[in-house]
């Protein structure tokens, strides 16, 4: 398979596996609700949070093979190399937040009924996974974006260039909740460019 249709793939798997598993997951987070927590916990729903961390993480796996491909044209300027390292941050940022929400499932179902823990610190953990994905690695792919509209070139086509920039923009101000989903939007619009287009990648733009 050529690394462009890896790329291609890998930005539509992010972008909808991360929304799937956001819709579908229903982990706390937001506003506090003792019926949502317990909706959360309870073992009808234990079965779709743990297919939704799994989603989650493949998702995150579509992101490392999308920068992958975007740092064939990148990969030789400093900004580049930023937009790497911080891209491969944002995707382990991802997979950690998609780790804690399974894993308050997970303890439950190993645990048992001797695991009994407050609804509060059910809130506050799923808190924690819920910032994770819609704040550190929101952020981080944010500027990871901006990296690469600076170290772009001829790489992206212009339209795609200012999408990225928006988005990196919208991915740091990811805890406002709605902003994110742009982030997911560009990944498969990057997805689907990548996909239709015939020639080769540009090589990397001297720095």
């Amino acid at each position: 398979m050529r690394p462009r249709v890896i790329g291609g793939i890998g930005g539509i798997a992010f972008g909808v596996l991360t929304f799937v598993a956001i819709v579908i997951s229903e982990a706390p987070g937001g506003g506090y609700s003792t019926s949502h927590i317990a909706t959360y916990l309870s073992s009808g729903h234990r079965a779709v949070a743990i297919a939704a961390m799994y989603l989650g993480l493949l998702g995150a796996l579509g992101l490392v093979c999308l920068l992958v491909e975007l740092r064939e044209g990148l990969a030789a300027t400093t900004a580049g190399r930023v937009a790497w390292g911080v891209g491969i941050a944002a995707a382990a940022s991802f997979a950690v937040g998609w780790g804690v929400l399974g894993g308050q499932i997970f303890a439950h179902l190993e645990g048992g009924k001797k695991i009994v823990i407050p609804p509060p610190v059910t809130y506050l953990l799923g808190e924690v996974g819920v910032i994770f994905i819609f704040g550190s690695a929101a952020a981080l792919l944010g500027f990871a974006l901006i990296a690469v509209v600076l170290a772009g070139g001829g790489m992206l086509p212009g339209w795609l260039r200012w999408f990225a920039l928006v988005a990196g923009l919208c991915g740091i101000a990811g805890p406002a909740f709605f902003t994110f989903f742009v982030l997911l939007l560009w990944a498969v619009a990057t997805g689907i460019w990548l996909l239709r287009a015939r020639s080769p990648a540009p090589g990397p733009t001297p720095a």
